[in-house]
């Protein structure tokens, strides 16, 4: 059982902006993010389901990672690893039951997040489930560092020689949005975890797909760099703006500004 603290400042190593649009065309926003660099938490998260269900899937998403933020900073990667894997099993269970109460096909959310090693800055966990995003900016390459959880990105995996997919999620897939996984759509969650380093000078980006369905990764490869994450989160807001925004989009963006033992700041873009 996990306890919760007040929660102790980690030392300085992030700016960080954050945006959530509902677009142009939907009548709601079933995005949400979490931005707590002080944490060294950060996600993206899209939700589904009928009326406001999809909102209601990914706030409780959000609500769950916003606890793990305040949890104590000593823990461990492990211990943080952990409660991140039980709250968003919790929150699982929580959706589960508020689509059998109220006869829902589908309800769930994606989730796509950076934990960040409080005992040792440059480590963290990148952990997904469905088709939200995390990239990774170096050295002017842009990496995707998730691969997304729908049946067009695994059949196009899986007979990639045979070419029958062009790319993973791409809109020229009809079957590009038919997630195979995600929080709340099974009894059994299934998160993808992945180790990462961080380096001074990394720019990082979390993202929904209304960001990555209007934009190739080469659209955000040339917009990304520059200015500080504020600046960079408004230009790629700006640009899916202009491309029609057809559904909710969610950005986040962190740099990782010193070295070793960095500085946190944030700024709410």
């Amino acid at each position: 059982m996990f306890g919760f603290f007040r929660k102790k400042k980690m030392r300085r190593v992030f700016v960080a902006s954050s945006v959530s649009e509902k677009g142009l065309v939907r009548s709601e926003n079933q995005d949400a993010v979490v931005c707590e660099a002080e944490a060294g938490l950060f996600a993206v998260a899209d939700g589904m389901g009928g009326g406001s269900e999809g909102a209601l899937a990914s706030k409780w998403v959000a609500e769950a990672l916003d606890e793990v933020a305040k949890a104590k900073v000593s823990l461990s990667l492990a211990e943080r690893m952990e409660l991140v894997g039980e709250m968003l099993k919790r929150a699982n269970k929580r959706i589960r039951l508020r689509a059998a109460e109220c006869g829902h096909k589908t309800m769930g959310t994606t989730v796509a997040l950076i934990l960040v090693d409080p005992l040792d800055l440059s480590q963290a966990k990148v952990c997904h489930a469905g088709d939200s995003r995390v990239y990774r900016l170096r050295g002017g390459t842009l990496q995707p560092l998730t691969r997304d959880h729908t049946v067009g990105c695994e059949l196009g995996s899986a007979a990639q020689a045979g070419g029958y997919a062009r790319g993973c999620g791409s809109r020229r897939n009809p079957l590009s949005h038919v997630l195979t996984r995600a929080v709340g759509t099974e009894d059994l969650l299934r998160l993808e975890w992945m180790d990462i380093g961080l380096e001074r000078g990394d720019r990082f980006l979390l993202c929904t797909d209304g960001v990555h369905d209007v934009m190739e990764d080469d659209d955000i490869r040339a917009i990304l760099p520059g200015g500080a994450p504020a600046e960079a989160v408004e230009r790629l807001s700006k640009r899916v703006t202009e491309r029609g925004a057809p559904d909710n989009f969610s950005i986040v963006c962190i740099d990782v500004v010193a070295g070793e033992r960095p500085k946190i700041d944030l700024e709410n873009g």
